[in-house]
């Protein structure tokens, strides 16, 4: 069933928030109505009212979920600061609430807003099966692992999701999402906003650009996607990304003495917890009753690699390596439909990727060359979205493209030099591709750039208070 937030009424005066352009007649765009969050007083929570279909503005309607955190200057007040979240499926209104997203500084002089995407948390949330939703299929062609059967998961769990979601699931892609952070824009009465987007929210960004290249006065691309490649390309260059991320924690382990594996071959120790994990006598230290399989094994070390967290996953992988002997347990069968729904945000991706694999025998050449590009974690945790969106019945709305991107101020590009999500490669295939962009790269590790040191803050923050771009390159690890 439809969400209680679609709505078929059409709202008088928001033109502004469905056309680029409004008749001189048409009424003006209504004031948002912004009061305390329930959640922090300190905090402006409202909604404003979209599409579900940019395509037919007069359709069903959803509620779009609004933070803003004013800016504490008010007197030297530059603007809107529009934050779009990452994920897919990060609430950017809890990044607000959390606090400190952002420096003083722009805090000072920026009105802060965010937005839930939507799909996500409170703006109509995407919502399917609770028990498919759980699930995860194999993954792996060594473990059994067979094409058809996750296909037929990927049509079960679609067919619950349009179920408890409705008309949405058609219109979750990052145009999309582009079109309702112009309507914020609008509905903030702002003829210029500025543009702060991490990682998944860069596909909107970079989508923006395109759409509304003179709405913007400027713009950040923190850990951008590059959405000019194609399936075998997103998938392996991320592999190789987790891999180059994982041979910075082992020259770590080596060095230092505070690594719990520092005395032990890494790479050897990951290889015989993975060989465990085939045969299906590795434990998940949480839920002893519960075996780890590979791509969980291999998806839990890539996300320690993130913020990177060196320490804590040479404890885990001891851990795990130091597990005693284990009887085989078998897989878990794809459960039946609970009928309960579940947030299921991730499903998302399957609107802005295609991943042509045709047949078991594609399936398992491109694991051989996920395989070579990382021989130690085998496959990033992509791996799982590209099987599943493979076969996923509801066709990407907003398939890859090279951008094209013209008449935009310059676009500041932040990306580290070892991230295991958006690899380096990506910023600079990006930063190429999009006329009078810059990028700034981070000497470091772990996925996102903003936050990283003193160098990154303070060049992000001198091009969205003064549009001044960095004249460095590089700012140095910390």
């Amino acid at each position: 069933m439809a969400s209680r937030i679609l709505h078929a009424a059409v709202t008088a005066g928001l033109c502004a928030l469905f056309a680029t352009a409004c008749s001189p007649t048409a009424p003006a765009t209504p004031r948002l109505d912004w009061k305390a969050c329930p959640e922090k007083a300190e905090f402006d929570c409202t909604t404003v009212q979209v599409p579900v279909d940019w395509a037919k503005p007069a359709g069903p309607k959803l509620d779009l979920a609004l933070i803003r955190h004013r800016a504490t200057d008010a007197e030297h007040r530059i603007g809107a600061l529009l934050s779009l979240p990452g994920g897919p499926g990060t609430s950017g209104v809890d990044e607000i609430l959390a606090g400190h997203k952002f420096s003083p500084a722009l805090e000072a002089r920026f009105d802060i807003v965010s937005l839930d995407p939507r799909g996500v948390k409170r703006s109509n949330p995407i919502r399917c099966d609770a028990a498919l939703a759980a699930y995860q299929p194999n993954l792996v062609p060594e473990q059994g692992g067979r094409l058809d059967e996750i296909r037929d998961y990927a049509q079960a769990l679609a067919q619950s999701c349009r179920d408890f979601t409705g008309p949405l699931m058609e219109h979750l892609d990052a145009v999309s999402v582009a079109k309702d952070a112009d309507a914020v824009r609008a509905a903030l009465g702002a003829d210029k906003v500025s543009i702060y987007s991490r990682s998944y929210g860069t596909m909107a960004a970079q989508e923006y650009a395109e759409l509304f290249p003179k709405r913007i006065r400027a713009m950040v691309l923190d850990s951008v996607d590059d959405h000019s490649l194609d399936g075998r390309g997103f998938v392996e260059t991320q592999a190789s990304a987790a891999q180059d991320s994982f041979e910075e924690f082992a020259g770590w382990c080596a060095r230092e003495t505070a690594c719990a594996l520092h005395d032990r071959d890494v790479h050897a120790v990951f290889d015989g917890i993975y060989s465990r994990a085939v045969a299906g006598t590795l434990r998940d230290p949480q839920k002893p009753e519960k075996r780890l399989d590979p791509s969980d094994l291999s998806t839990a070390a890539t996300k320690r690699l993130f913020h990177p967290d060196w320490a804590k996953l040479a404890d885990d992988l001891r851990g795990l390596a130091d597990q005693p002997p284990a009887e085989a347990l078998a897989p878990t069968p794809m459960p039946r439909p609970s009928g309960q729904p579940a947030p299921w945000p991730g499903v998302i991706a399957c609107s802005d990727w295609q991943f042509d694999l045709p047949d078991q025998a594609s399936w398992e050449a491109e694991w051989r060359r996920q395989n070579a590009v990382a021989p130690t974690l085998r496959a990033h945790f992509a791996w799982a979205g590209g099987s599943i969106c493979s076969g996923w019945p509801i066709a990407a709305t907003n398939p890859p493209h090279r951008p094209n991107v013209a008449d935009a101020p310059p676009i500041l590009v932040l990306s580290s030099r070892h991230d295991p999500s958006t690899p380096h490669e990506w910023a600079v295939q990006v930063t190429a591709q999009t006329s009078g962009a810059k990028m700034l790269t981070y000497d470091g590790w772990g996925h996102s750039v903003y936050e990283r040191s003193a160098c990154t803050t303070g060049a992000a923050d001198a091009y969205f208070l003064g549009l001044t771009m960095p004249t460095a390159t590089n700012c140095p690890a910390a």
